[in-house]
């Protein structure tokens, strides 16, 4: 959903500056909880009288979905729906208490299988002026998706992201018309085999970048391709919000680049916590945590059969209950749904890594570090210590709609991760993810220092994500382009020694030891380097792990 530093600066400002407003009014007395009765015997006729729908929403209707059935008759083409809501009487909403509601809709295979599209909070939107959304066999608005329009029963959904403490009344609005063409455009999507460079190297990419889809004024593709360009990107992971056209799209923009790997995926947006998937998965449209019996679970179970990476997103976002209106489902709340050995990747930084005065609207005198980027990190360490395997990579979350002066600061690849691998293609980068063989570079390609990291005992040789079966090894770090900055160690999450990088390259070698608190993975090791403000890279680890028997390499 929307990242703290995309809000508007007025926005940001009564956030931080007036908190006290998301507790006024706790204690007032909010309508009854009123069950949602959809309105049945609905027919939506080409040509035919506006089908109108309204209701009323409650504090404890939050994170639940409401279906509005309706019937489209035969010789339909085109639909569209639009719809808005009002606060109840009572105190002026903020963007800590106020009513959010998602619209998305399902075709006549049912509220299973027939998902046609979604666009949140974003358009359609009858109380801003927004045209309303649509579909038809040729062409969809952003979110949603194309085809043949049948005949049957239809749902229209709406998604009670938040609601405020008075509670909110809904309008919905669906139109049907012939008005559509009826071909439709063959899909075209990326060659997963694709090969764009075949070197061997260290390669680029922002796990979490928005485009086309996400936006009403999303970039265009050109446009997309133009902004990772110059930022430095090799990889691009493109998450659009919950939907999947862009997998049936993107090849002939894939086609026009050959030297960028393009990995279309998604965002799976649940009121609970969000997830990141790469790679194509047809079919599997599920976002709905907590609907009937979906789960998140079930979602990652079902991905990675299909063979995408899934990706835990900004997991220490916007804690609630306080920012829980603010920021829907953004902090991650599914640890009990999903199975964390089958994560692959977390988001340990999300969006820019300085904070910076407009980012608040506070007269900060100078950036400081993004303040979710710690916790995350605590949380990944933890999951280490456990026993899951799982890569640390960041994301900027960028929608691309940034303007140029800032893109460098919260535009794509305003963060970079730095992957090690045989050849720029979608199986070697998603095996080095898995593996761990990588960094982060946390203000991009240009502005962060590049890590070597190598680990040896005996005639053993590991980089960043290696085991080593030894109690001992020694550790060997490079560092270019962070002179002036300060090198850090860490072993099992705790601070262990730091030491100034004063030359370029600068090149430091330690001993590093299994440890007595040790999880089921080894003790694990890892550097990173920062300034006066804030990190500038973030290892992944080595892993010391000695044989149970002994046998461990001489040192």
């Amino acid at each position: 959903m929307t990242p703290f530093h995309a809000l508007p600066v007025h926005l940001r400002a009564l956030v931080l500056t007036l908190p006290s407003l998301a507790l006024l009014g706790c204690g007032s007395s909010a309508p009854a909880p009123t069950p949602f009765e959809p309105q049945t015997d609905a027919v939506c006729v080409p040509g035919g009288d506006t089908l109108a729908f309204t209701g009323t929403v409650a504090r404890s209707d939050a994170k639940q979905y409401r279906l509005q059935p309706f019937d489209v008759a035969p010789g339909t083409t085109r639909i569209e729906l639009a719809y808005g809501w009002q606060e109840s009487a009572g105190l002026p909403a903020t963007p800590l208490t106020g009513t959010t509601l998602d619209l998305g809709l399902y075709d006549q295979r049912g509220i299973r299988d027939g998902f046609r599209g979604w666009s949140g909070s974003r358009q359609g939107r009858l109380d801003q002026g927004q045209p309303p959304v649509f579909i038809q066999a040729d062409a969809a608005e952003r979110g949603y998706m194309p085809g043949a329009i049948e005949s049957g029963l239809w749902h229209a959904e709406l998604g009670v992201a938040a609601v405020s403490p008075q509670g909110a009344e809904w309008r919905l609005e669906i139109r049907c018309s012939g008005e559509g063409t009826a071909g439709s455009a063959a899909p075209d999507p990326v060659n997963a085999t694709h090969i764009a460079r075949s070197e061997p190297g260290w390669y680029h990419g922002d796990l979490h970048m928005h485009a086309f889809h996400s936006q009403p004024n999303g970039p265009s593709w050109e446009d997309f391709i133009a902004q990772s360009r110059a930022a430095g990107l090799d990889f691009l992971m493109v998450t659009e919000y919950v939907t999947g056209q862009h997998w049936k799209t993107l090849g002939s923009v894939a086609r026009a680049h050959p030297d960028l790997l393009i990995v279309p995926g998604r965002e799976i947006i649940t009121y609970f916590g969000h997830a990141n998937t790469h790679g194509e998965t047809p079919g599997l449209y599920e976002y709905r945590q907590g609907f009937e019996d979906v789960s998140l679970g079930d979602i990652q179970k079902k991905a990675r059969a299909m063979g995408a990476l899934f990706q835990i997103s900004h997991p220490t976002f916007f804690p609630p209950p306080l920012f829980e209106n603010l920021c829907r489902g953004c902090f991650f709340q599914l640890g009990d749904e999903i199975d964390w050995d089958a994560v692959d990747t977390i988001e340990v930084l999300t969006g820019p890594v300085i904070t910076q005065a407009e980012d608040v609207g506070l007269p900060l005198p100078v950036g400081i570090e993004n303040p979710f980027m710690q916790s995350a990190i605590d949380l990944w360490e933890e999951k280490l210590l456990a026993g899951h395997r799982i890569t640390a990579v960041s994301g900027s979350d960028s929608k691309g709609v940034e303007a140029e002066a800032v893109r460098d600061r919260v535009g794509y690849g305003s963060s970079a991760t730095a992957v090690q691998l045989d050849e720029l293609s979608r199986d070697a980068l998603f095996a080095a993810l898995r593996a761990g063989r990588a960094y982060i570079r946390t203000r991009g390609v240009d502005d962060s220092p590049e890590l070597r990291m190598t680990a040896t005992a005996g005639n053993q040789s590991v980089t960043f994500g290696g085991t080593l079966a030894s109690a001992t090894a020694t550790l060997r770090t490079e560092v270019l382009g962070g002179e002036g900055q300060r090198l850090r160690y860490y072993a099992n999450g705790r601070r262990m020694r730091s030491v100034a990088v004063n030359s370029d390259p600068f090149v430091h070698e330690i001993t590093i030891n299994d440890l007595a608190d040790a999880g089921p993975l080894g003790t694990f090791w890892r550097v990173e380097t920062a300034d006066l403000r804030a990190r500038t890279t973030i290892g992944n680890p080595v892993f010391l792990k000695p044989r149970a028997d002994g046998t461990n390499p001489p040192q």
